[in-house]
């Protein structure tokens, strides 16, 4: 397997609970990459998370999708879904858990 030459730069959308005390962390502590970028609904909360974790506070999806390699989602799933969809189109890796959804 080759190493990278840089780690790759991850970013989180979201900033509740599980992101703060599950996503976050495993992020920051894994090697190879980089957390690099924090994007959530409350921009408040992104500039703290992010301000925690040393990376880089983002309000706007755009500049966020622009400043990293790869994104982790830590949010309701109508929500994950219509960011992780643009994030793909933009050629991002992606990191999604499992939604369930009731019929």
């Amino acid at each position: 397997m080759t190493i990278p030459a840089r780690p790759l730069r991850f970013g989180l959308v979201g900033t509740g609970h599980w992101a703060r005390i599950t996503h976050a962390p495993a992020l920051a502590s894994t090697d190879g990459i980089e957390f690099a970028a924090v994007w959530g609904r409350n921009a408040g909360a992104a500039r703290a998370l992010a301000a925690e974790h040393n990376a880089t506070p983002h309000d706007d999806i755009d500049a966020f999708l622009s400043d990293v390699d790869g994104v982790a989602f830590s949010v309701p799933p109508d929500v994950q879904s219509v960011i992780a969809v643009r994030a793909a189109r933009a050629g991002k890796h992606l990191l999604l858990e499992k939604a369930h959804r009731h019929l």
